[in-house]
């Protein structure tokens, strides 16, 4: 068993978005990820993997190239394996980040899948 202190764990960055391993096995990964406003990911998914968000602090608007929206505390996000998605933080933020699968890499795309510019 292991066990976390999430606040210890903040860390920001006014560069880009702050990732802080906590736990990593051949199955998953968990990390706080600390945005300051404004940060934004590049539009990717993780084909062998879902991602999990839960938003511990402040707000940010989540966008699977369908819809976007906008979650505070509380609230809770999946990307299924395969899903393109983005993420931007619209206050400072901070996020408990679990990503489930083996392949956890990441693939960028330079524009949503079926959306016109």
């Amino acid at each position: 068993m292991e066990v976390f202190d999430l606040r210890a764990s903040k860390e920001f960055s006014p560069d880009r978005h702050v990732y802080k391993t906590l736990a990593e096995t051949l199955h998953c990964a968990i990390s706080v990820v600390g945005w300051e406003p404004g940060q934004t990911s590049p539009i990717h998914s993780h084909p062998g993997a879902d991602e999990i968000y839960h938003v511990l602090e402040g707000e940010g608007l989540f966008d699977d190239g369908r819809k976007e929206r906008r979650l505070g505390p509380g609230d809770t996000v999946v990307f299924p394996a395969g899903e393109v998605h983005r993420v931007r933080s619209v206050t400072r933020m901070v996020l408990y980040r679990v990503q489930a699968g083996a392949d956890r890499h990441p693939e960028f795309v330079d524009a949503w899948p079926g959306r016109s510019a």
